[in-house]
């Protein structure tokens, strides 16, 4: 099964071309189907998988670049919104600037779809089909809308046996809360009100997407800066105190040099 053809860019002088000469184009030149709609998601999953795996060198997260799966045929590809390959480098990708199966060595091992009006039939049949036939490990779809309105169901998970894909266990919560373990990402995926969430159980804490991190960093200047205040306070609190106390002393040392004084003229 493959998927419909899609027109190349046409260049002059194609830059990513394999050593046989075939150019894989990295764009077909059209704007992303119903990219507005799924951008919002896009952009706050991609930080947070990103910076998860950042401290992993052998870990790709990408998406909605193309991925060609059949040598020599650039027509043959597909772009999955999201897509995590362990065991992979920059280097493995960089000189085609797309994904090559065969000049990687492997598929990715995750691919996530976001729902949207004009993919969601492909998302369910098309692609479903092939991600499994090119050995995708693990295939998640995730609906942003209240009622699930494209997919039908917020947050579905499946995982890859003897080449067809097998549901992952998600569960319900009474404040309608959706979660589903990954085992390619060690990770709960998590629908919670329309956001796609992910829970580390390693650490008991949702990883932070960019707005949650920047006001992280944004508190924790504003505490160092209360920190900041309250030990020059209390510093100068100190040196109040003894300042106070060495005035004390000094005037106790004058009373006393006085009585001595009183005592010696009587």
């Amino acid at each position: 099964m493959t998927t419909k053809p899609m027109i190349p860019v046409a260049v002059d002088d194609p830059p990513y071309t394999d050593e046989n000469g075939v150019f894989y184009p990295e764009t077909d030149g059209e704007p992303l189907p119903d990219g507005f709609e799924q951008e919002s998601v896009f952009l706050q999953v991609m930080p947070v998988l990103r910076t998860y795996f950042k401290s992993r060198r052998e870990a790709i997260v990408s998406g909605d670049t193309f991925m060609y799966y059949e040598q020599g045929n650039p027509q043959v590809r597909i772009a999955p919104d999201c897509y995590v390959a362990l065991g992979v480098t920059d280097e493995a990708i960089l000189p085609y600037n797309s994904y090559l199966t065969w000049h990687v060595g492997k598929v990715p091992d995750f691919a996530l779809e976001i729902a949207s009006r004009g993919t969601a039939r492909q998302d369910l049949e098309d692609k479903r089909e092939l991600y499994a036939e090119i050995g995708i490990g693990e295939y998640w779809r995730y609906d942003a809308t209240p009622d699930s309105a494209y997919y039908g169901e917020p947050l579905v998970g499946e995982q890859l046996v003897d080449g067809r894909y097998v549901r992952l266990p998600v569960q319900h919560a009474p404040d309608g809360q959706v979660q589903g373990h990954s085992p390619v990402l060690a990770l709960d995926l998590c629908w919670q009100a329309g956001r796609l969430l992910f829970f580390s159980p390693a650490t008991g804490e949702y990883l932070r997407d960019l707005d949650e991190a920047e006001d992280a960093r944004e508190q924790a200047e504003v505490d160092r800066r209360r920190e900041s205040v309250a030990r020059q306070q209390a510093e100068d609190a100190l040196q109040l105190s003894e300042s106070a106390r060495e005035r004390a002393e000094a005037e106790a040392a004058q009373l006393r040099e006085q009585v001595r004084r009183l005592r010696g003229e009587m």
